[in-house]
């Protein structure tokens, strides 16, 4: 079976249940470098409707206030998390940038 290529990026594998695609990338000297992409298309989507049905107070003990791939994160909230930075975890979820991952108006 030929290889399918995106550039020098190889398909390594592809889960469409979880919405995976590994690519690899011979490096030349023997090693090859591994890349995951992960189809975020749906979160955003569903993110967006919640946000959108959510009610504007505060009022109570429990808020669901964003919904986040583990990708990302593990790779921007997961070493804050373990330190207990509260501080950056509100920052990084009040950013306009990551307003795709939020299911709530409103500040932290």
């Amino acid at each position: 079976m030929p290889r399918i290529y995106d550039g020098d990026w190889f398909l390594h594998d592809h889960d469409e249940n979880l919405g995976r695609t590994v690519w690899g990338r011979n490096n030349g000297d023997g090693t090859t470098t591994f890349r995951t992409d992960y189809r975020v298309d749906p979160t955003v989507e569903i993110n967006k409707a919640q946000r959108n049905l959510a009610q504007d107070n505060w009022k109570g003990d429990y808020h669901q206030i964003a919904s986040i791939p583990l990708n990302v994160y593990y790779d921007q909230l997961h070493q804050a998390t373990r330190q207990d930075d509260q501080n950056f975890i509100s920052k990084w979820l009040n950013d306009s940038e990551n307003q795709a991952w939020r299911t709530k108006k409103g500040r932290v």
